[in-house]
């Protein structure tokens, strides 16, 4: 974990000898319909708090089952940056006390394999965002960690 600038930076990384199309379609077939691995029954508790104040529909909600497109909602984020193949951005829409994204960037790794890079970036709204930041460190890197595994299991078959 690092701090950068007023911004927490935690970042996963996993190599892969799935190609990189296996690995962007097991990235962009996340969420909605199909959840997200492994993960699902966290993120699912993770937003709790949320569903007091929200429908359903905007905590599972893709508007199309096969793409992301910038702009667009993939469950409790939106995607904010898409390099198809490449990179992609979400940035949270879940109630907390600053703001956080979730990037995903897939790059050329040595032999062949590819490098599945997973970083969550948080910049904290005032000595709340400080304490969430470090009281979710534990559960964030547990989940996180097994979504990038998840994923590149997914990618492989």
């Amino acid at each position: 974990m690092a701090r950068e600038r007023g911004f927490y930076v935690d970042t996963v990384e996993r190599t892969s000898t799935a190609g990189p199309d296996a690995l962007w379609a097991a990235v962009e077939g996340l969420g909605g319909e199909r959840g997200w691995h492994g993960t699902d029954r966290l993120w699912f508790l993770r937003a709790l708090p949320n569903r007091a104040s929200l429908p359903p529909s905007r905590l599972r909600h893709r508007e199309d089952p096969d793409r992301l497109a910038e702009g667009r909602r993939l469950d409790w984020w939106t995607v904010e940056a898409l390099e198809r193949g490449r990179h992609l951005r979400l940035r949270s829409l879940v109630r907390m006390p600053g703001e956080a994204w979730l990037d995903i960037a897939l790059l050329p790794g040595p032999g062949g394999t590819v490098r599945y890079r997973q970083t969550t970036v948080f910049r904290p709204a005032g000595p709340a965002g400080h304490l969430y930041w470090y009281a979710m460190l534990v559960p964030h890197r547990a989940v996180l960690g097994r979504l990038a595994d998840d994923v590149l299991r997914a990618a492989a078959g």
